[in-house]
Protein backbone atom coordinates (compact mmCIF):
# COMPACT_ATOMS: atom_id res chain seq x y z
CA UNK A 1 0.00 0.00 0.00
CA UNK A 2 1.41 3.37 -1.07
CA UNK A 3 2.35 5.74 1.74
CA UNK A 4 1.80 9.52 1.65
CA UNK A 5 3.84 10.90 4.59
CA UNK A 6 3.05 14.58 3.95
CA UNK A 7 -0.68 13.97 3.50
CA UNK A 8 -0.76 11.84 6.65
CA UNK A 9 1.15 14.49 8.57
CA UNK A 10 -1.30 17.18 7.48
CA UNK A 11 -4.31 15.00 8.30
CA UNK A 12 -2.91 14.22 11.75
CA UNK A 13 -2.17 17.87 12.55
CA UNK A 14 -4.02 18.93 15.70
CA UNK A 15 -5.94 21.69 13.89
CA UNK A 16 -7.05 19.42 11.03
CA UNK A 17 -8.21 16.82 13.55
CA UNK A 18 -10.09 19.51 15.46
CA UNK A 19 -11.88 20.72 12.33
CA UNK A 20 -12.85 17.17 11.33
CA UNK A 21 -14.28 16.50 14.80
CA UNK A 22 -16.25 19.75 15.06
CA UNK A 23 -19.96 19.73 14.19
CA UNK A 24 -22.84 22.17 13.96
CA UNK A 25 -22.35 25.84 14.82
CA UNK A 26 -18.57 25.74 15.39
CA UNK A 27 -17.96 24.12 12.01
CA UNK A 28 -20.41 26.36 10.13
CA UNK A 29 -18.94 29.44 11.82
CA UNK A 30 -15.48 28.48 10.56
CA UNK A 31 -16.74 27.63 7.05
CA UNK A 32 -18.60 30.94 6.56
CA UNK A 33 -16.05 33.19 8.28
CA UNK A 34 -14.04 33.93 5.07
CA UNK A 35 -17.06 35.83 3.70
CA UNK A 36 -16.51 38.33 6.51
CA UNK A 37 -12.74 38.14 6.75
CA UNK A 38 -11.94 38.55 3.02
CA UNK A 39 -13.63 41.96 2.62
CA UNK A 40 -12.45 43.04 6.07
CA UNK A 41 -8.86 42.21 5.13
CA UNK A 42 -9.21 44.31 1.97
CA UNK A 43 -10.38 47.50 3.68
CA UNK A 44 -9.03 47.36 7.26
CA UNK A 45 -5.36 48.16 6.44
CA UNK A 46 -6.50 51.23 4.50
CA UNK A 47 -9.37 52.46 6.66
CA UNK A 48 -7.37 55.17 8.43
CA UNK A 49 -5.78 56.24 5.13
CA UNK A 50 -9.24 56.33 3.52
CA UNK A 51 -10.46 58.60 6.32
CA UNK A 52 -7.39 60.80 5.91
CA UNK A 53 -7.95 61.07 2.13
CA UNK A 54 -11.56 62.12 2.73
CA UNK A 55 -10.15 64.93 4.90
CA UNK A 56 -10.20 63.74 8.54
CA UNK A 57 -7.46 64.84 10.96
CA UNK A 58 -5.67 62.43 13.34
CA UNK A 59 -7.78 63.78 16.20
CA UNK A 60 -11.00 63.24 14.22
CA UNK A 61 -9.93 59.67 13.40
CA UNK A 62 -9.20 59.08 17.10
CA UNK A 63 -12.48 60.74 18.12
CA UNK A 64 -14.39 58.44 15.75
CA UNK A 65 -12.73 55.46 17.47
CA UNK A 66 -13.56 56.85 20.92
CA UNK A 67 -17.22 57.44 20.05
CA UNK A 68 -17.39 53.90 18.75
CA UNK A 69 -15.93 52.62 22.02
CA UNK A 70 -18.35 54.73 24.06
CA UNK A 71 -21.40 53.33 22.26
CA UNK A 72 -19.93 49.84 22.39
CA UNK A 73 -20.22 50.08 26.20
CA UNK A 74 -23.99 50.45 25.85
CA UNK A 75 -24.36 47.72 23.23
CA UNK A 76 -22.14 45.36 25.22
CA UNK A 77 -24.32 46.00 28.29
CA UNK A 78 -27.57 45.05 26.55
CA UNK A 79 -25.97 42.27 24.48
CA UNK A 80 -26.40 39.54 27.09
CA UNK A 81 -30.09 40.22 27.63
CA UNK A 82 -30.78 40.38 23.89
CA UNK A 83 -28.84 37.17 23.32
CA UNK A 84 -30.79 35.29 26.01
CA UNK A 85 -34.18 36.70 24.99
CA UNK A 86 -33.84 36.43 21.20
CA UNK A 87 -31.58 33.39 21.10
CA UNK A 88 -27.97 33.23 20.00
CA UNK A 89 -28.78 32.42 16.36
CA UNK A 90 -31.37 35.17 15.73
CA UNK A 91 -29.48 37.88 17.63
CA UNK A 92 -26.35 37.10 15.61
CA UNK A 93 -27.94 37.41 12.17
CA UNK A 94 -29.89 40.59 13.01
CA UNK A 95 -27.14 42.55 14.72
CA UNK A 96 -24.33 41.32 12.46
CA UNK A 97 -26.30 42.73 9.53
CA UNK A 98 -26.95 46.02 11.30
CA UNK A 99 -23.42 46.45 12.65
CA UNK A 100 -21.41 45.47 9.55
CA UNK A 101 -23.52 45.49 6.39
CA UNK A 102 -25.06 48.94 6.96
CA UNK A 103 -21.78 50.69 7.98
CA UNK A 104 -20.03 49.22 4.92
CA UNK A 105 -22.62 50.86 2.67
CA UNK A 106 -22.25 54.17 4.60
CA UNK A 107 -18.43 54.05 4.32
CA UNK A 108 -18.82 53.45 0.58
CA UNK A 109 -20.54 56.85 0.20
CA UNK A 110 -18.95 58.84 3.07
CA UNK A 111 -17.98 62.43 2.33
CA UNK A 112 -16.92 63.90 5.68
CA UNK A 113 -16.24 63.36 9.39
CA UNK A 114 -19.95 63.17 10.28
CA UNK A 115 -20.58 60.28 7.92
CA UNK A 116 -17.75 58.30 9.55
CA UNK A 117 -19.12 59.22 12.98
CA UNK A 118 -22.57 57.86 12.06
CA UNK A 119 -21.04 54.67 10.63
CA UNK A 120 -18.95 54.22 13.80
CA UNK A 121 -22.07 54.63 15.93
CA UNK A 122 -23.93 51.90 14.00
CA UNK A 123 -20.87 49.67 13.77
CA UNK A 124 -20.61 49.80 17.58
CA UNK A 125 -23.61 47.46 17.81
CA UNK A 126 -21.30 44.60 16.77
CA UNK A 127 -20.70 44.26 20.51
CA UNK A 128 -24.09 42.54 20.73
CA UNK A 129 -22.84 39.85 18.36
CA UNK A 130 -19.55 39.66 20.26
CA UNK A 131 -21.73 38.06 22.91
CA UNK A 132 -24.24 36.17 20.74
CA UNK A 133 -21.71 34.83 18.20
CA UNK A 134 -19.25 33.72 20.90
CA UNK A 135 -22.06 31.84 22.67
CA UNK A 136 -23.18 30.32 19.36
CA UNK A 137 -19.61 29.26 18.61
CA UNK A 138 -18.54 28.00 22.05
CA UNK A 139 -21.60 26.36 23.57
CA UNK A 140 -21.61 23.41 21.17
CA UNK A 141 -17.82 23.17 21.12
CA UNK A 142 -16.11 20.47 23.27
CA UNK A 143 -13.89 22.21 25.90
CA UNK A 144 -10.76 20.38 24.71
CA UNK A 145 -11.21 21.92 21.22
CA UNK A 146 -11.89 25.54 22.24
CA UNK A 147 -8.34 26.94 21.86
CA UNK A 148 -7.83 25.18 18.51
CA UNK A 149 -11.30 26.21 17.31
CA UNK A 150 -10.43 29.87 17.94
CA UNK A 151 -7.13 29.30 16.13
CA UNK A 152 -9.07 27.94 13.13
CA UNK A 153 -11.16 31.12 13.10
CA UNK A 154 -7.90 33.05 13.12
CA UNK A 155 -6.66 30.98 10.16
CA UNK A 156 -9.77 32.05 8.21
CA UNK A 157 -8.55 35.60 8.69
CA UNK A 158 -5.05 34.62 7.65
CA UNK A 159 -6.10 32.95 4.40
CA UNK A 160 -8.40 35.82 3.48
CA UNK A 161 -5.47 38.23 3.46
CA UNK A 162 -4.15 36.54 0.30
CA UNK A 163 -6.73 38.69 -1.45
CA UNK A 164 -4.79 41.80 -0.35
CA UNK A 165 -2.79 41.97 -3.64
CA UNK A 166 -6.08 42.88 -5.30
CA UNK A 167 -5.93 46.21 -3.40
CA UNK A 168 -2.33 46.75 -4.50
CA UNK A 169 -3.19 46.08 -8.15
CA UNK A 170 -6.22 48.39 -8.08
CA UNK A 171 -4.24 51.20 -6.42
CA UNK A 172 -1.68 51.06 -9.22
CA UNK A 173 -4.48 51.94 -11.65
CA UNK A 174 -6.95 54.07 -9.64
CA UNK A 175 -6.92 56.51 -6.72
CA UNK A 176 -7.45 55.18 -3.19
CA UNK A 177 -10.86 56.76 -2.52
CA UNK A 178 -12.80 55.40 -5.56
CA UNK A 179 -11.19 51.96 -5.11
CA UNK A 180 -12.32 51.70 -1.53
CA UNK A 181 -15.79 53.05 -2.22
CA UNK A 182 -16.27 49.96 -4.42
CA UNK A 183 -14.57 47.64 -1.89
CA UNK A 184 -16.79 48.87 0.95
CA UNK A 185 -19.92 48.36 -1.17
CA UNK A 186 -18.93 44.79 -2.13
CA UNK A 187 -17.96 44.13 1.50
CA UNK A 188 -21.52 44.92 2.58
CA UNK A 189 -22.84 42.32 0.12
CA UNK A 190 -20.31 39.62 1.09
CA UNK A 191 -20.79 40.08 4.83
CA UNK A 192 -24.57 39.92 4.49
CA UNK A 193 -24.21 36.60 2.65
CA UNK A 194 -22.09 35.24 5.52
CA UNK A 195 -24.66 36.22 8.14
CA UNK A 196 -27.55 34.67 6.19
CA UNK A 197 -25.68 31.39 5.51
CA UNK A 198 -24.69 30.92 9.16
CA UNK A 199 -28.31 31.54 10.18
CA UNK A 200 -29.62 29.08 7.59
CA UNK A 201 -27.23 26.19 8.28
CA UNK A 202 -26.52 26.79 11.98
CA UNK A 203 -28.90 26.16 14.87
CA UNK A 204 -29.74 27.38 18.33
CA UNK A 205 -27.54 25.95 21.07
CA UNK A 206 -28.87 23.79 23.90
CA UNK A 207 -28.02 26.45 26.49
CA UNK A 208 -29.52 29.10 24.18
CA UNK A 209 -32.86 27.25 24.07
CA UNK A 210 -32.81 26.92 27.86
CA UNK A 211 -32.16 30.64 28.33
CA UNK A 212 -34.91 31.57 25.85
CA UNK A 213 -37.35 29.42 27.81
CA UNK A 214 -36.22 30.82 31.18
CA UNK A 215 -36.47 34.45 30.02
CA UNK A 216 -39.57 34.38 27.81
CA UNK A 217 -41.76 35.88 30.56
CA UNK A 218 -39.10 38.32 31.79
CA UNK A 219 -38.90 41.96 30.68
CA UNK A 220 -35.68 43.34 29.31
CA UNK A 221 -35.57 45.75 32.28
CA UNK A 222 -35.68 42.94 34.84
CA UNK A 223 -33.03 41.04 32.90
CA UNK A 224 -30.74 44.07 32.83
CA UNK A 225 -31.15 44.73 36.55
CA UNK A 226 -30.02 41.13 37.10
CA UNK A 227 -26.58 42.17 35.88
CA UNK A 228 -25.78 43.38 39.38
CA UNK A 229 -25.31 39.80 40.58
CA UNK A 230 -23.10 38.95 37.60
CA UNK A 231 -21.06 42.12 38.13
CA UNK A 232 -20.48 41.21 41.78
CA UNK A 233 -19.52 37.71 40.66
CA UNK A 234 -16.85 39.19 38.39
CA UNK A 235 -15.57 41.46 41.16
CA UNK A 236 -15.31 38.56 43.63
CA UNK A 237 -13.58 36.18 41.19
CA UNK A 238 -9.86 36.76 40.61
CA UNK A 239 -10.09 34.52 37.50
CA UNK A 240 -12.84 36.63 35.96
CA UNK A 241 -11.14 39.92 36.86
CA UNK A 242 -7.99 38.68 35.14
CA UNK A 243 -9.93 38.06 31.93
CA UNK A 244 -11.26 41.66 32.01
CA UNK A 245 -7.73 43.01 32.47
CA UNK A 246 -6.25 40.91 29.65
CA UNK A 247 -9.16 41.72 27.30
CA UNK A 248 -8.78 45.43 27.99
CA UNK A 249 -5.02 45.45 27.44
CA UNK A 250 -5.25 43.56 24.14
CA UNK A 251 -8.06 45.85 22.97
CA UNK A 252 -6.00 48.97 23.74
CA UNK A 253 -2.83 47.69 22.07
CA UNK A 254 -4.74 46.84 18.89
CA UNK A 255 -5.88 50.49 18.56
CA UNK A 256 -2.37 51.55 17.59
CA UNK A 257 -1.33 48.43 15.66
CA UNK A 258 -4.59 48.32 13.67
CA UNK A 259 -5.42 51.99 13.12
CA UNK A 260 -2.14 53.92 13.18
CA UNK A 261 0.40 51.49 11.70
CA UNK A 262 -0.51 52.36 8.10
CA UNK A 263 -0.38 56.10 8.86
CA UNK A 264 2.98 55.72 10.63
CA UNK A 265 4.74 53.80 7.85
CA UNK A 266 3.39 56.04 5.05
CA UNK A 267 3.71 59.44 6.75
CA UNK A 268 6.79 58.92 8.97
CA UNK A 269 8.75 56.12 7.31
CA UNK A 270 7.69 57.20 3.78
CA UNK A 271 6.72 53.71 2.64
CA UNK A 272 4.57 53.79 -0.51
CA UNK A 273 0.79 53.66 0.02
CA UNK A 274 0.59 50.86 -2.56
CA UNK A 275 2.69 48.64 -0.27
CA UNK A 276 0.36 48.98 2.74
CA UNK A 277 -1.56 45.87 1.69
CA UNK A 278 1.68 43.86 1.46
CA UNK A 279 2.12 43.83 5.23
CA UNK A 280 -1.15 42.01 6.03
CA UNK A 281 -0.10 39.46 3.39
CA UNK A 282 3.29 38.94 5.08
CA UNK A 283 1.48 38.83 8.42
CA UNK A 284 -0.77 36.07 7.14
CA UNK A 285 2.04 33.98 5.71
CA UNK A 286 3.94 34.16 9.00
CA UNK A 287 0.84 33.19 10.99
CA UNK A 288 0.22 30.20 8.72
CA UNK A 289 3.83 29.06 9.11
CA UNK A 290 3.52 29.59 12.84
CA UNK A 291 0.33 27.54 13.07
CA UNK A 292 1.67 24.72 10.88
CA UNK A 293 5.07 24.35 12.51
CA UNK A 294 4.78 25.76 16.04
CA UNK A 295 1.13 25.40 17.07
CA UNK A 296 1.65 21.86 18.41
CA UNK A 297 4.57 23.10 20.53
CA UNK A 298 2.60 25.97 22.04
CA UNK A 299 -0.42 23.72 22.50
CA UNK A 300 1.67 21.73 25.01
CA UNK A 301 2.54 24.85 27.01
CA UNK A 302 0.33 26.43 29.63
CA UNK A 303 -1.67 29.43 28.47
CA UNK A 304 0.28 31.68 30.86
CA UNK A 305 3.70 30.67 29.50
CA UNK A 306 2.60 31.03 25.88
CA UNK A 307 1.17 34.51 26.47
CA UNK A 308 4.31 35.68 28.29
CA UNK A 309 6.38 34.62 25.26
CA UNK A 310 3.89 36.45 23.03
CA UNK A 311 4.16 39.72 24.97
CA UNK A 312 7.98 39.61 24.85
CA UNK A 313 7.81 39.19 21.06
CA UNK A 314 5.36 42.12 20.89
CA UNK A 315 7.87 44.32 22.76
CA UNK A 316 10.70 43.34 20.41
CA UNK A 317 8.54 44.13 17.37
CA UNK A 318 7.63 47.62 18.62
CA UNK A 319 11.21 48.52 19.56
CA UNK A 320 12.23 47.54 16.03
CA UNK A 321 9.49 49.68 14.46
CA UNK A 322 10.38 52.73 16.57
CA UNK A 323 14.08 52.44 15.66
CA UNK A 324 13.37 51.75 11.96
CA UNK A 325 14.98 54.31 9.58
CA UNK A 326 12.89 55.97 6.88
CA UNK A 327 12.17 53.94 3.72
CA UNK A 328 13.63 50.79 5.26
CA UNK A 329 11.14 48.27 3.91
CA UNK A 330 13.11 45.27 5.20
CA UNK A 331 12.88 46.32 8.87
CA UNK A 332 9.17 47.12 8.54
CA UNK A 333 8.73 43.59 7.17
CA UNK A 334 10.71 42.20 10.12
CA UNK A 335 8.43 44.14 12.50
CA UNK A 336 5.45 42.56 10.74
CA UNK A 337 6.94 39.06 11.16
CA UNK A 338 7.46 39.56 14.91
CA UNK A 339 4.11 41.31 15.50
CA UNK A 340 2.15 38.64 13.63
CA UNK A 341 3.89 35.86 15.58
CA UNK A 342 2.98 37.56 18.86
CA UNK A 343 -0.63 38.02 17.72
CA UNK A 344 -0.88 34.33 16.76
CA UNK A 345 0.21 33.40 20.29
CA UNK A 346 -1.68 35.93 22.41
CA UNK A 347 -5.11 36.50 20.85
CA UNK A 348 -6.44 32.88 20.58
CA UNK A 349 -5.34 32.25 24.18
CA UNK A 350 -7.04 35.42 25.36
CA UNK A 351 -10.24 34.16 23.71
CA UNK A 352 -9.74 30.71 25.25
CA UNK A 353 -9.39 32.26 28.73
CA UNK A 354 -12.79 33.91 28.23
CA UNK A 355 -14.33 30.55 27.44
CA UNK A 356 -12.57 28.61 30.22
CA UNK A 357 -13.06 31.06 33.10
CA UNK A 358 -16.85 31.56 32.94
CA UNK A 359 -19.95 29.76 34.18
CA UNK A 360 -21.50 28.28 31.02
CA UNK A 361 -25.09 28.89 32.17
CA UNK A 362 -24.42 32.61 32.61
CA UNK A 363 -22.08 32.85 29.64
CA UNK A 364 -24.15 35.37 27.67
CA UNK A 365 -24.49 37.86 30.54
CA UNK A 366 -20.88 37.39 31.64
CA UNK A 367 -19.66 37.91 28.06
CA UNK A 368 -21.80 41.03 27.81
CA UNK A 369 -20.33 42.45 31.01
CA UNK A 370 -16.82 41.41 29.98
CA UNK A 371 -17.20 43.33 26.73
CA UNK A 372 -18.82 46.31 28.46
CA UNK A 373 -16.03 46.59 31.05
CA UNK A 374 -13.33 46.10 28.41
CA UNK A 375 -14.72 48.83 26.19
CA UNK A 376 -15.51 51.24 29.07
CA UNK A 377 -11.90 50.99 30.17
CA UNK A 378 -10.73 51.46 26.55
CA UNK A 379 -12.94 54.47 25.69
CA UNK A 380 -10.41 57.27 26.35
CA UNK A 381 -7.61 55.58 24.44
CA UNK A 382 -8.84 56.17 20.86
CA UNK A 383 -8.59 59.97 21.19
CA UNK A 384 -5.55 59.68 23.48
CA UNK A 385 -3.60 57.62 20.95
CA UNK A 386 -4.70 59.97 18.14
CA UNK A 387 -3.37 62.87 20.24
CA UNK A 388 -0.14 60.95 20.89
CA UNK A 389 0.25 60.47 17.14
CA UNK A 390 -0.10 64.22 16.50
CA UNK A 391 2.57 64.94 19.14
CA UNK A 392 4.94 62.32 17.73
CA UNK A 393 3.95 59.49 15.34
CA UNK A 394 6.09 57.03 17.36
CA UNK A 395 4.33 57.76 20.69
CA UNK A 396 1.44 55.28 20.15
CA UNK A 397 4.00 52.50 19.83
CA UNK A 398 5.91 53.62 22.94
CA UNK A 399 2.55 53.55 24.69
CA UNK A 400 1.95 49.99 23.47
CA UNK A 401 5.26 48.89 25.00
CA UNK A 402 3.95 50.11 28.38
CA UNK A 403 0.79 48.03 27.78
CA UNK A 404 2.90 44.94 27.01
CA UNK A 405 4.89 45.39 30.23
CA UNK A 406 1.66 45.69 32.22
CA UNK A 407 0.38 42.52 30.54
CA UNK A 408 3.58 40.69 31.46
CA UNK A 409 3.18 41.76 35.09
CA UNK A 410 -0.42 40.49 35.20
CA UNK A 411 0.53 37.14 33.68
CA UNK A 412 3.61 36.68 35.86
CA UNK A 413 1.85 37.32 39.16
CA UNK A 414 -1.50 35.62 38.45
CA UNK A 415 -1.96 32.66 40.78
CA UNK A 416 -4.96 31.49 38.77
CA UNK A 417 -2.91 31.18 35.58
CA UNK A 418 -0.11 29.42 37.41
CA UNK A 419 -2.65 26.72 38.33
CA UNK A 420 -4.26 26.61 34.87
CA UNK A 421 -3.29 23.48 32.93
CA UNK A 422 -5.22 23.97 29.66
Amino acid sequence: MKSYPLRNRIRNHVLVQTFLQLKGNPKWSICTEPLWFIPYSLFSPYQALYMRKIGLSSLEIGTTLSLGFLLQVFFAFIGGALTDKMGRRRATVIFDTISWSIPCFIWAFSQNFWHFLIAAAINASFQITNTSWNCLFIEDCPPEHITNAFTLIQICGMLSVFFAPLSIWLLKIYDLVPVFRVIFFLSGISMTAKFVLLYKFGGETKIGRQRMEETKNMSYFSMLTGYKEIFMQILRSSRMRLVVYIMTLTNILLIATTNFFSLYITESLHISEELVAVFPLIRTMIMILFVVFLQNLFHRLRIRNSMIIGFFIYIASHILLILCPQKNLLLVMLYTILESSAYAIVIPRKDALMALFVDEKERSRIYALYNMLMIALSVPFGSLIGWFYDLNPAYPFYFNICIFLLGLALLSFSKDLKREKH
